[in-house]
């Protein structure tokens, strides 16, 4: 195989490493880590979601966070003009398209997605 056709293949969850100690095991980045705590609560119901192929983009993309919600006092006095509660830092944190994109089974295993924009073709 290729190096392409290496990249190309969809990481399963649930995939142990090894020879890598003392990280050997499953494997997860932060963003993949979440959407596998998602999907272990059961947010994706039946779906097959692959939390390995999901980017830090997609996770704040996907249409599962409540736009309507009652924030708590310190989150608008630290911020009142975005739907999220930031408390700390120097710099805002933009989403771009949070909370826009529906969940659907396989999502991300055949979109392309580069650094630093991981820009999402029609279709993804």
């Amino acid at each position: 195989m290729s190096l392409s056709d290496v990249m190309a293949i969809v990481e399963q969850d649930g995939w142990i490493y090894h020879g890598e100690e003392p990280r050997d095991g499953v494997s997860y980045v932060c963003s993949s880590y979440v959407i596998a705590f998602y999907k272990a609560a059961g947010l994706f119901d039946d779906m097959e979601i692959n939390a390995t192929e999901f980017s830090p983009k997609d996770l704040y993309q996907i249409n599962v966070f409540k736009e309507s919600w009652d924030r708590p006092q310190q989150c608008v006095d630290a911020d009142p003009d975005i739907p999220w509660c930031q408390l700390l830092g120097t710099y805002r944190q933009t989403f771009p398209g949070w909370n826009s994109l529906d969940v659907y089974s396989h999502m991300d295993e055949h979109c392309d997605s580069v650094a630093p924009d991981f820009y999402r073709p029609d279709g993804c």
